[in-house]
């Protein structure tokens, strides 16, 4: 169990405001092997490190990052939520994210989808991580396996990594998609129900795509629910590093179901759990 890597999810987002400098720093102090954190485009074009599309519930602030500039989101304080010592973090652009990772062996980038395709979204990214050069230390990963397999096409040799959904989460997902249809029309609304509506196994997932993942992230309750899902993938060449983990007896399955990586919000509990 010893090889299994650990990412501290958002930062050691347990023990500090997530996705601020404090979380990736304390993340080191622990012990994490790499960290794991999200990307989203601002209204100018930038890259900055935040998880929801909103502001609201980890700021002072309010509304869409994408609506937002980077000096806009510049005024918000991201840390005091977790507590006043930490009051005055604010926002990290991905360049200012990377120098502080750079001792880490691994940095997981997930890509939200971005609001506005037409926005060089990937481009950008592989270009920050290139001046950076961290690129060997990089995991790309997303939910939207256009946007990986944007990202293989710019840079065939980069390490992308498919996100993928629960059971419970997927059925949400079909009642979600069909609300935002019925309510923002616009799109084709009979290929997007029928997509919805055929769930894929994750081989099937895979074997689906027209390039070949570098590594699967799933939901830590699929690997508990078939640990031969991790056999699976390693016979096609393809990692499994499942989000996000954090009670000991858990994780102890997963290190013993093969992972390659847990993302958890505890790596200071995993790194004991799974390397003690």
């Amino acid at each position: 169990m010893t090889d299994i890597l650990i990412m501290a999810h958002r930062g050691a987002s347990y023990h500090a405001p997530e996705n601020t400098k404090a979380a990736f720093l304390k993340a080191q102090e622990l012990g994490a092997d790499g960290i794991e954190t999200d990307l989203q485009l601002t209204r100018d074009g930038e890259v900055v490190v935040h998880h929801n599309y909103f502001v609201d519930n980890t700021s002072d602030g309010k509304g869409a990052v994408f609506l937002k500039t980077v000096s806009e989101l510049k005024k918000y304080d991201f840390g005091s939520y977790k507590g006043q010592e930490y009051s005055g973090e604010r926002i990290l652009t991905l360049g200012e994210l990377l120098p502080l990772l750079r001792d880490m062996k691994i940095i997981n980038l997930e890509l939200k989808s971005p609001m506005d395709k037409t926005m060089p979204f990937a481009k950008k990214v592989l270009e920050l991580v290139a001046e950076s050069g961290l690129e060997e230390q990089v995991i790309y990963s997303s939910f939207d396996a256009e946007l990986l397999g944007q990202l293989k096409s710019l840079k065939p040799d980069c390490r992308v990594g498919l996100l993928t959904f629960g059971e419970g989460m997927q059925s949400m997902m079909k009642e979600l998609t069909a609300v935002f249809l019925a309510k923002y029309p616009g799109m084709d609304i009979e290929k997007a129900l029928l997509e919805v509506e055929e769930p894929k196994t994750f081989v099937e997932l895979v074997d689906s795509l027209d390039y070949k993942p570098d590594y699967l992230h799933p939901d830590y309750h699929s690997v508990l629910q078939d640990p031969e899902l991790v056999k699976e993938m390693h016979r096609r060449g393809i990692g499994v590093n499942p989000y996000t983990c954090d009670t000991p007896e858990e994780m102890r399955k997963l290190a013993e179901a093969g992972c390659d990586g847990i993302i958890t919000n505890r790596p200071d509990l995993a790194r004991e759990i799974c390397k003690g």
